[in-house]
């Protein structure tokens, strides 16, 4: 079955409190993004990739392209005002059938078992999105302000990629935004369908303040010496 993927870049970052867009940022000698397209390039080497990316964005991507060589994508488009409307952009380039993986430029490390579990899974039940437990303690507050404990032992923290039979996930994105469209999953389940879990990664974190670049700086030492 042919395989796709969509790596959305739209943001701009403004958490990190940097100038540079965080999936820009210098990790060990490559940008952060060129450590997740190397990953999906190990583990899905025929894999066609879409990059959406911010329009702000594409001279200096261009000037990164020309000092560390390609990222891997084969296709480069803009994306738009939220996710949901930049993951909406990157399908309405793909053709035909196959599997799509939807993931976040800025989790550069996910295992190669992590892409392919997730892949195979949504290949023979329509879609999988990687999982692992929540490891801290959990209260809900109600608007109020009173809090209460849940059982941490039925919650899942939701990562990428999210894999979708390609047909079913463009058809599910033809609906309009919602502010509860936080990942293509929940967009997928809008439209009717069931969500099925597979195992994550505890080392897929997204990058999204400077103690989490700090993570993926100890990560590239400790798997690679800290060489691109």
């Amino acid at each position: 079955m042919k395989q796709h993927v969509v790596i959305v870049a739209g943001g701009t970052g403004t958490r990190m409190r940097r100038a540079t867009a965080k999936q820009f940022l210098n990790v060990k000698g490559l940008p952060l993004m060129w450590w997740t397209l190397r990953r999906f390039k190990e583990a899905l080497p025929e894999a066609g990739v879409t990059l959406v990316l911010h329009h702000s964005l594409f001279e200096e991507f261009a000037a990164l392209e020309t000092k560390h060589g390609p990222c891997g994508a084969r296709q480069v488009v803009p994306g738009g005002a939220e996710r949901f409307h930049s993951v909406a952009a990157g399908l309405a380039t793909l053709e035909g059938d196959g599997v799509v993986g939807v993931h976040d430029a800025v989790r550069p490390f996910p295992s190669v078992e992590t892409i392919q579990r997730c892949f195979a899974l949504a290949a023979e039940k329509g879609n999988a999105i990687p999982v692992v437990p929540v490891k801290d303690s959990i209260r809900r507050m109600d608007d109020a302000g009173t809090s209460k404990a849940e059982d941490r032992s039925t919650l899942r923290a939701v990562q990428t990629p999210q894999c979708f039979q390609l047909a079913g996930l463009k058809a599910a994105f033809e609906t309009s935004y919602r502010e509860a469209f936080t990942d293509d999953a929940s967009v997928m389940e809008f439209a009717g369908h069931e969500i099925h879990l597979c195992e994550g990664d505890p080392w897929n974190v997204k990058v999204t303040t400077p103690e989490d670049l700090l993570i993926a700086e100890a990560f590239v030492e400790e798997a690679w010496g800290g060489t691109p």
